[in-house]
């Protein structure tokens, strides 16, 4: 043989290597292709299901918002009650302390005009 078929057959050996190892890379790029898919598949899956839980909860806070906005009008209305009765309640007790005292002066008076009448 001569040299130029040797060299040639060297050739086309490293190319069939070449040309092997060429298939097999792109055979393990289209499985890391493939698995990227896959996980980004699962990755959309679990983003849909957070943001669809995220919607739940958001709507969850907005009705106890409410809830909590409620109570709280309920409570102003009841400490503004509250307060209004404490002052009728305070004026009620200024009223009576001052019938007492009345009460308390008519009844010694009472007494005092029993008094001068037995005296007499």
């Amino acid at each position: 043989m001569s040299k130029i078929t040797e060299q040639r057959q060297l050739m086309l050996k490293h190319l069939k290597e070449i040309n092997v190892l060429a298939h097999k890379a792109n055979i393990k790029h289209s499985q890391n292709n493939q698995k990227q898919i896959d996980h980004t598949i699962v990755l959309t899956k679990i983003i849909q299901e957070d943001r669809a839980k995220l919607s739940r909860l958001e709507c969850v806070i907005d009705m106890k918002q409410r809830e909590v906005d409620e109570l709280n009008k309920k409570n102003t209305d009841l400490l503004w009650e509250a307060g209004k009765l404490q002052v009728r309640n305070g004026k009620l007790q200024e009223y009576k302390d001052n019938n007492e005292k009345q009460l308390a002066y008519y009844e010694k008076s009472l007494k005092n005009m029993i008094r001068n009448k037995k005296d007499n």
